[in-house]
């Protein structure tokens, strides 16, 4: 009979009878750790956290092995077959449409100004290492005073990662980081993190929302779209309190050049300059949309932003399922 597989507490597995768990797990599409998957190189050795599996290796003959047993700590599963439902810990393994993750050590090729308080920070991921990420994910800072989550404001491809930094003088640890990074040579960074992204090109037209250095996965996403030769509508609204924390405002007109169909609205909340709406993004996005159940949203910026964001475009009539920000998954509503 088929057996239940978990899979380091987060993912379900259907085995099939007598099927070897990482045989079933990679036609599910997990991207399980193997080389030889004849029980010789133990790249796929795990831990058994409950149930029994029957290990098959080469001439030896069949091992049963259980929960708590001496060796459940290290059960191949090319060759083991679940002979109950089982909990299982694999190290490094991907669920389908995941990437793997990696902590690594990046240079630290430069640091530009983009306005006053926004850095554009530059790193290089090591030669030799295949590291792939969505664009709309971020990656984790690993510095001695603390992780920090940073937006990856780069498309895929090549070596290096764009970090959009905003260090104002409410931000007391931004000015840290920046501190670190200006003496450091290289930075120990953990990606891809997140799971709003593009990769594939949608079907439905897509509004981004972004305030302040929210505008950094906004730039990678749309990138993306450019690779793709996105044909559907792309709209953006870009927030902001006055014009001078805005940074690089030549990109729009740019991107118009490169998308079928493309047009960018600024706001400022705190003034009011011919050139930009005035208000808040979202309600300049408000204003422009006429078809609330069409389009797909991303929105980039802080907890508070991105909620009141979403509530007001639900309240508009956009199906919250079409709504998508980071801030959903690391700073859910209790």
């Amino acid at each position: 009979m088929a057996h239940r597989i978990r899979i380091n507490d987060r993912h379900d597995l259907i085995c099939p009878p007598g099927v070897p768990i990482l045989t079933a797990g990679r036609e599910a599409g997990f991207g399980f750790p193997h080389a030889c998957r004849n029980g010789v190189c133990e790249r796929c050795q795990g831990r058994l956290i409950a149930g029994a599996v029957r290990q098959r290796r080469g001439a030896s003959p069949d091992r049963l092995i259980h929960a708590g047993d001496a060796r459940a700590d290290r059960v191949l599963y090319c060759v083991a077959i679940p002979i109950s439902d089982c909990e299982i810990e694999v190290p490094e393994i991907t669920a389908p449409g995941e990437l793997p993750v990696h902590r690594l050590q990046c240079q630290i090729l430069r640091r530009e100004p983009l306005n006053h308080d926004v850095t554009r920070v530059v790193l290089r991921l090591p030669a030799g290492r295949t590291v792939r990420w969505f664009a709309g994910q971020y990656l984790i800072l690993e510095l001695e005073h603390g992780s920090y989550p940073f937006s990856i404001a780069n498309a895929p491809g090549g070596r290096e990662l764009e970090l959009h930094v905003r260090h104002g003088d409410d931000n007391s640890a931004a000015h840290a980081i920046m501190a670190d990074l200006d003496e450091q040579a290289t930075v120990a960074v953990t990606l891809p993190e997140g799971r709003r992204f593009i990769d594939r090109a949608p079907d439905r037209p897509l509004w981004f929302i972004c305030g302040s250095t929210g505008f950094a996965p906004v730039k990678a996403m749309i990138e993306r779209l450019i690779q793709l030769d996105y044909p559907l509508p792309v709209r953006l609204f870009w927030g902001a309190r006055t014009e001078r924390d805005l940074y690089l405002p030549d990109l729009p007109a740019r991107w118009g050049e490169q998308l079928r169909d493309f047009h960018a609205v600024t706001a400022l909340s705190d003034i009011s300059k011919p050139g930009h709406a005035r208000g808040l993004v979202h309600e300049a996005a408000l204003e422009a949309l006429a078809e609330p159940r069409e389009p797909l949203f991303y929105l980039g910026g802080s907890p508070a932003m991105a909620w009141a964001v979403f509530d007001a475009l639900v309240e508009e009539g956009v199906p919250p399922r079409h709504i998508h920000s980071d801030v959903f998954d690391y700073a859910p509503r209790e």
